[in-house]
């Protein structure tokens, strides 16, 4: 029996990746060309890691400042508007029905006003969602429900005009729908809008892409002056022109990103700090005023049965103008400045609106019911309804001024980033270009 030899390897067989990634290796730790290869591929990989993070924060941070310009804070407004429309149509119906035959135009023109613009902002709201979840059933609540109210309302006046008394019950149920579902779906897409506008700014402060990008670019800063200086000790030559091109596109580039991202960052701050904060508490301060003057007008029309109605004013009164109120929480978060003012203004107001409420009620209670419907409808300065005109109308100023605050610091914050992404790709690519045509003629020189 014979026993065949194993064959001999080939010796023209190339050697396996593995060997030849260690011998690459090996070279890069004891050879001069090597060690400069390896340093340059770092420098290299650096550069490229700090251009990716700093496009994906530049991106991130542009798309969320636009998203607050274009799209959140526009449908925040537009849940502020249907809030207060729907509030002020159910007070201008209140105040239509005491005055029955006697109602003016000008009052019909504005409840028909108020439910068009409720209209208008739900059809906004309603464009935006995404067709599921809360939103959806809240818009689905207030498409159905609205038609329903004005019918309600155009009962209670019909029945109103033929001299029977029980047009008050119709109002009276009109109101408690309008409170009891309208408003709360309301107000729960406002809740839904300015918890999305939140984010929104969130992510326009920059956040933890931003970090990660400067650290990258620090490093491949450092990278690639510790790479020049390696090649200005082993060849005696003082700067070379692509490493030096190199590391004034990822200076650019920092600067360029750090100035950008700073203004973004601190308009974005502004936008929330100076504009939404007060913003918000403004905006509730008016929707209790508009639901404290509907109370008002539903005690008159509820007569002895609107007891419910009075103790609903009282409490928001209290919310409204009392220590640490919705008003004193405005003010503080506006800080000095006409916003304040607007907010002490309402404040001033709004007590003596209390004042003349007061008055209304001991009025009816001795049974001088006309009297009091006419002290409580009166536009003039010591009238109920020219009281809460003047609130309103300093509320509204203050909405106006921390509203435009807030458009103008998201405007800026998008505008600072616009053009950084083309600016980050076109540094990143010529600092990865001036670093190759800096590195590879030297290591051609070992050939």
């Amino acid at each position: 029996m014979s026993l065949t030899a194993p064959a001999p390897p080939d010796a023209g067989s190339s050697p396996s990746w593995r060997a030849r990634a260690a011998e690459l290796a090996e070279l890069g730790r004891t050879t001069r060309v090597g060690q400069l290869a390896r340093a340059a591929l770092v420098a290299l990989l650096l550069v490229l890691l700090a251009g990716v993070l700093a496009l994906v924060a530049a991106l991130r941070t542009g798309a969320a400042a636009d998203d607050v310009v274009t799209r959140s804070g526009p449908l925040t407004a537009s849940a502020q508007e249907l809030y207060r429309a729907l509030s002020d149509a159910d007070t201008s119906a209140g105040q239509g029905f005491l005055l029955g035959a006697d109602e003016p135009a000008t009052l019909r023109l504005r409840y028909q006003t108020d439910l068009a613009a409720a209209g208008r902002a739900l059809a906004v709201l309603g464009s935006a969602s995404t067709g599921a979840g809360a939103d959806a059933a809240a818009v689905t609540t207030l498409a159905q429900g609205i038609p329903a109210y004005t019918g309600l309302v155009e009962t209670a006046r019909a029945v109103d005009r033929q001299g029977l008394t029980y047009g008050s019950a119709y109002l009276r149920e009109a109101s408690a729908f309008l409170r009891g579902d309208l408003l709360p779906a309301a107000q729960q897409i406002y809740d839904l809008q300015s918890a999305a506008l939140g984010d929104e700014q969130d992510g326009a402060d920059g956040g933890v892409w931003t970090v990660l990008a400067l650290v990258a670019l620090i490093a491949a800063l450092v990278a690639t002056w510790r790479l020049h200086r390696r090649i200005a000790y082993t060849t005696r030559r003082r700067r070379t022109p692509g490493l030096v091109l190199a590391g004034g596109a990822l200076a650019v580039l920092g600067l360029w990103g750090v100035v950008a991202l700073g203004v973004s960052a601190v308009a974005t701050a502004a936008s929330r700090d100076d504009g939404i904060g007060p913003n918000r508490e403004l905006v509730a301060a008016r929707f209790a005023v508009l639901q404290s003057r509907s109370d008002e007008i539903l005690t008159l029309v509820a007569r002895s049965t609107g007891g419910a109605y009075e103790q609903d004013y009282v409490r928001r009164s209290i919310a409204l103008y009392g220590w640490q109120g919705l008003l004193d929480r405005a003010r503080a978060a506006a800080g000095e400045g006409p916003v304040a003012d607007d907010a002490l203004t309402a404040q001033v107001a709004g007590r003596r609106s209390i004042t003349v409420h007061e008055l209304v009620r001991t009025l009816d209670v001795a049974g001088e019911y006309e009297q009091a419907v006419a002290l409580a409808l009166s536009s003039g300065a010591n009238g109920g309804q020219g009281a809460v005109t003047q609130v309103l109308d300093a509320l509204d100023r203050g909405v106006a001024r921390t509203a435009t605050a807030a458009a103008d610091d998201a405007t800026l914050a998008r505008d600072a980033t616009v053009l950084l992404p083309l600016g980050v790709a076109v540094l990143t690519l010529l600092a990865a270009g001036g670093l190759v045509a800096g590195v590879w003629p030297r290591l051609q020189e070992y050939r």
